[in-house]
């Protein structure tokens, strides 16, 4: 996995299996930059997964430190909303649950910005977050980049997507004045099979846009490639070269965050 990425299993039986990966764009590269984009995720007990995905503003001097932030504090309260509901609540207080999850995220960088004594600007990313279980899946996102989910036979399908803004690369960040009521908040249910997140650097290339739906053809080779794989830790470093691959790279000069998982048993496990 990449510089960006954390990531553990508690789960060892039918469960989620997980691929991911952050990689350095072409430009952070060429300019010694590290990589601002902070994915996390982590698997619970009652067959959840959850899933946190920041990408830090270009303009922002502490970008990777905002987004380290908001997502290891935005899984942190939406394990804590998991934790304190049933799947048979109402999609209402899911989806007050989640926003719950960005609020405090929101404050953690706002105060982490205060401690340091700069503009909250300076730490500004945008923010993603997704729990999903065999019976339901929540997604929030403020920003750009997208959650995604499939439950056969309905094919793979976008729960939040990009914002449609009126320029190119304008979007709102976790920091901005009205993030929270600008937040897409979705609560949907059924036998959830594949979940995934995206960061805006792969939406032109993974995404039909503007409607926001997913190219099946960026997404089934890769899903198929998780349902088979036996050893997830070398299926993150592959996906983390398929990231830094030319067919990628010279087409998008960004960080890369991409996230892809799996219900169910490993290959070969009876």
């Amino acid at each position: 996995m990449g510089d960006g990425v954390r990531g553990k299993c508690k789960v060892q039986s039918e469960a989620w299996r997980v691929a991911a990966a952050s990689v350095r764009g072409t430009s952070h590269i060429k300019s010694d930059l590290p990589c601002q984009d902070a994915l996390r995720w982590q698997t619970a007990r009652g067959g959840w997964l959850l899933a946190a995905l920041a990408d830090g503003a270009g303009s922002a001097s502490l970008a990777e430190i905002g987004a380290g932030i908001a997502a290891d504090r935005g899984i942190e309260a939406l394990k804590a909303q998991v934790e304190c509901k049933s799947l048979a609540d109402a999609d209402e207080e899911w989806r007050a649950g989640v926003v719950a999850a960005l609020a405090s995220a929101r404050e953690s960088v706002l105060a982490a910005a205060q401690e340091r004594k700069v503009e909250a600007r300076e730490l500004a990313s945008t923010l993603t977050l997704l729990a999903v279980a065999p019976g339901i899946a929540v997604a929030a996102q403020i920003g750009d980049g997208a959650a995604l989910a499939s439950a056969p036979p309905e094919a793979l399908a976008c729960l939040t997507r990009p914002m449609v803004a009126e320029y190119l690369n304008e979007t709102t960040f976790l920091t901005s004045e009205g993030a929270l009521e600008s937040a897409q908040t979705v609560v949907r249910r059924g036998a959830w099979r594949h979940a995934g997140l995206l960061c805006d650097g792969l939406q032109l290339l993974a995404l039909r846009l503007p409607e926001g739906t997913p190219h099946a053809r960026f997404f089934e080779p890769l899903f198929g490639f998780v349902d088979r794989a036996t050893d997830l830790t070398a299926a993150s470093r592959e996906l983390s070269a398929f990231l830094q691959s030319q067919r990628i790279t010279e087409r998008t000069d960004d960080d890369l965050s991409l996230l892809l998982a799996a219900y169910g048993n490993s290959p070969g496990s009876g």
